[in-house]
């Protein structure tokens, strides 16, 4: 074999290997921070332009959920729940409907209570009325989203059993018309116990029988199936006067539940429609049984079945279903979820949930915890929202807020392309003592902004050696990105390499975290000294 054969295979060999590294290195970039709050607004009787009045105990903020556009503004308006509200009696509960801007702060707002708002049923002293709230959808085909209200302290039945009551809106969020859901009213017939607490949750699951239909998922959070207060829920068959067609229970010993619920777990303190991870068709059902695992909680991923049965579950508690953050006993993990959407783009369906009682920055100043799912249900990574955490900031939250106790998705109300998140902390004490607040938080989504990335002009080099004929060649090519502060550059050859005589063409990637990627690319030329017409070989260019 000639020595130049031999050179130009050790060449290309060379060129093989950095080609594969260059391959290797990009092909598995880090995830970026999809999820961290990129800014924040305060609605709370201080705060965020409402103008209601909120009084001490109100606890405005206990629950929260979408209601699509009702006014035709091209924003959407959220419904907040305020239990401790007294209109009427003690405690009775209400409900604002807050009409939003697109930077968040409240245009307008309408209260739902026994005595304004247009509501014509009937609430006793502590109902509870507003302890969970969720949008339905346009029920009754009018061209306005309805509201469901859970009263988990209704006494229909006996004691605690608890009512859900569906509210037919209007555009201007007063109610146009009700209809109640209890063990005595509403078509929902007999299977409720005292002290069941049915409507302490609330979930709408789109039109889960094909009949056309919304449908609506109840929790009763202690219920005794299986044992004491281990909880169930209740999928609800509706007819688009708001009365149940036919329901479906769920729970330790029905409706095709196979998970362990522990002991008092209160399994659906909340609830949550996911949509379709695993592409069947049916919507999934997130669970949040935030009284398990020794207070820390936990949530279940539900697969149902078009008739309201669960095919299967998944488990996502600290020990399982591939959670990898920390919780500590009491946290009350699950206590809220809401579905986001794909946030980061990867095909499932990512959840929200809400951990009211975490200590980061005071005693129960709470979380949300940012889970992104597989299509199986286990969680591929997690991301927290707390003070201090996940881009929300340092300042901010106090002692016993309770942030977290409600979580909503609200669309993109910015315009940015991105799911915002309405988070609920019921403590806040703006204004007066437990008078609540809602925060709304604007997400980041993935980054898909490519780094910027600079070669160097064409580097050129003077060989003058005889053999081998070529020369190591060194250069530098460098990226900047508005996201990663170091995205990597890999050089195809790489500096440092050896480069034959002539001219040889380097290609550079740089790759941020997201894994966004730019290219350029540059020429090394080798050239031979020029000898000058009489001169001996290889004393071109001697002192």
């Amino acid at each position: 074999m000639s020595r130049r054969s031999s050179f130009l295979r050790r060449s290309l060999s060379r060129l093989s290997f950095w080609l594969a590294v260059a391959l290797a290195l990009v092909a598995a970039p880090a995830t970026a921070q999809v999820g961290t709050v990129e800014s924040r607004q305060k609605i709370s009787e201080t705060r965020g332009g409402f103008e209601g009045n909120l009084v001490p105990g109100d606890r405005f903020g206990e629950s929260i959920a979408a209601l699509g556009d009702l006014d035709g503004d091209g924003i959407g308006e959220l419904a907040v729940g305020a239990i401790g509200d007294d209109d009427g009696g003690s405690e009775q509960g209400a409900v604002w409907v807050l009409f939003l801007n697109s930077d968040a702060p409240v245009a307008s707002e309408r209260k739902i209570s026994e005595t304004t708002g247009g509501f014509g049923g009937a609430l006793d002293p502590f109902d509870s009325f507003g302890i969970a709230v969720a949008g339905l959808g346009d029920l009754d085909g009018d061209g306005i989203g309805d509201l469901a209200v859970g009263a988990e302290k209704d006494d229909d039945g006996g004691s605690d059993q608890g009512a859900v009551w569906i509210l037919f809106l209007n555009s201007d969020g007063s109610v146009a018309s009700e209809q109640k859901i209890s063990e005595t009213a509403g078509g929902f017939g007999v299977g409720l116990d005292p002290f069941d607490f049915f409507g302490s949750s609330v979930a709408a699951l789109g039109d889960l029988d094909g009949d056309g239909n919304e449908d609506l998922a109840v929790g009763a959070r202690q219920d005794d199936d299986g044992g004491a207060n281990l909880g169930a829920v209740w999928i609800l068959f509706l007819s688009s006067d708001g009365t149940v067609s036919s329901r479906q229970k769920i729970s330790a010993t029905a409706g095709g539940f196979d998970g362990d619920l522990g002991q008092g777990g209160f399994f659906y303190s909340s609830l949550a429609a996911l949509g379709d991870l695993d592409g069947d068709g049916v919507t999934e059902l997130a669970v949040g049984n935030s009284n398990t695992e020794a207070s820390q909680g936990s949530v279940w991923i539900l697969f149902l079945n078009p008739d309201g049965t669960v095919a299967s579950e998944r488990k996502i508690s600290e020990t399982s279903g591939g959670f990898g953050g920390s919780l500590d006993p009491s946290d009350s993990f699950g206590k809220s979820v809401t579905a986001l959407g794909d946030l980061d783009g990867s095909g499932a369906g990512d959840l929200a949930v809400g951990t009211y009682l975490v200590d980061d920055g005071g005693e129960s100043q709470g979380a949300v915890w940012i889970l992104f799912l597989n299509p199986d249900g286990t969680v591929a990574y997690e991301l927290k929202i707390s003070e201090g955490h996940g881009g929300f900031g340092v300042l901010g939250l106090d002692p016993s807020d309770f942030f977290g106790v409600s979580v909503a998705a609200l669309g993109d109300l910015d315009g940015d392309g991105i799911v915002d998140l309405a988070v609920g902390a019921h403590g806040d004490d703006d204004g007066n003592n437990e008078q609540g607040a809602v925060w709304i938080l604007h997400l980041e989504g993935p980054d898909t902004t490519p780094p910027t990335i600079a070669c160097p002009g064409v580097v050129s080099r003077i060989d003058r050696k005889t053999s081998p004929p070529g020369e190591v060649v060194f250069f530098s090519a460098t990226a900047t990105d508005d996201v990663d502060p170091a995205p990597a550059v890999i050089s195809v050859p790489p500096s440092g390499s050896f480069f034959p005589r002539g001219t040889s063409l380097v290609t550079c990637t740089a790759t941020d975290a997201s894994g966004n990627q730019s290219v350029c690319t540059f020429t090394v030329v080798v050239t031979p000294p020029i000898r000058r017409v009489g001169e001996p070989t290889g004393a071109a260019g001697s002192p």
